[in-house]
């Protein structure tokens, strides 16, 4: 499991969520860490959800272009289902 921390910085509830994010290691130094936003819009009779992540180094955009696409997909099932993928299902396997 990864571990991340961070502070919230924007909360807008039913619309909008911004936030740093970092390694537990790397909270101290500024530029290892980045910012998450999440907006949330109703679409007709579904939800958009759009996650943008700034502020970037290159290690973490490698780390979060492997990542991201498994975590966001394992939230797609859960929201449909109740129930989340497992780790086999959200590592490929």
């Amino acid at each position: 499991m990864v571990k991340h921390v961070g502070r919230v910085l924007e909360c807008v509830p039913n619309e909008r969520l911004v936030m740093t994010w970092a390694e537990p290691s790397d909270t101290a130094e500024k530029s290892k860490r980045s910012q998450v936003a999440i907006h949330i819009e109703t679409v007709g009779e579904t939800v958009r959800l759009t996650v943008t992540h700034d502020e970037l180094t290159a290690d973490m955009q490698r780390k979060i272009t492997a990542g991201r696409p498994r975590v966001l997909s394992s939230l797609k099932s859960f929201l449909e289902t109740g129930r989340p993928l497992d780790e086999k299902q959200v590592a490929g396997g």
